[in-house]
């Protein structure tokens, strides 16, 4: 529902070449193993290492499971939502700031509460919704 409601917000830009996925616009079945590489290594593996594996152990470490997953989501919608204040309106990139972090915030439950802290789930789930991601704009879906 999530990623549906984050897929609604960035179709509506008038200009989406400064999102990450612009690069595989319109390319079809041609960008299959490029969309891979980059939904599940360049980006959904990179950023899980780094914020649910990295950042948000710390920040649990120190501040307690609620607050320090709550700050690493924040942070993680924040890094989301910069790009897109720069090509689009306030509104929309607050709903990918909020979407995002919502998003980071039940990843870091999952891995921690669900997962035995490993970062395999949100790493799959994060990755599987990049590469969703890339589809629609490989086939101008949105």
């Amino acid at each position: 529902m999530l990623a549906i409601i984050g897929l609604m917000a960035v179709s509506g830009l008038s200009d989406s070449s400064g999102i990450a996925i612009a690069q595989f616009a319109g390319y079809g079945i041609v960008a299959i193993i490029p969309a891979l590489f980059y939904a599940f290594i360049q980006t959904g593996l990179s950023e899980e290492i780094f914020f649910r594996g990295f950042v948000a152990k710390r920040l649990i470490n120190k501040l307690g499971f609620r607050l320090g997953n709550f700050v690493q989501a924040f942070i993680f919608g924040v890094v989301h939502g910069i790009m897109f204040i720069f090509i689009t309106n306030f509104l929309v990139a607050m709903m990918i700031i909020t979407v995002t972090g919502v998003c980071a915030y039940l990843l870091g439950w999952m891995n921690e509460m669900k997962s035995g802290g490993s970062i395999l789930p949100s790493w799959l789930i994060h990755s599987a919704g990049n590469f969703i991601g890339a589809i629609f704009i490989m086939f101008n879906i949105i």
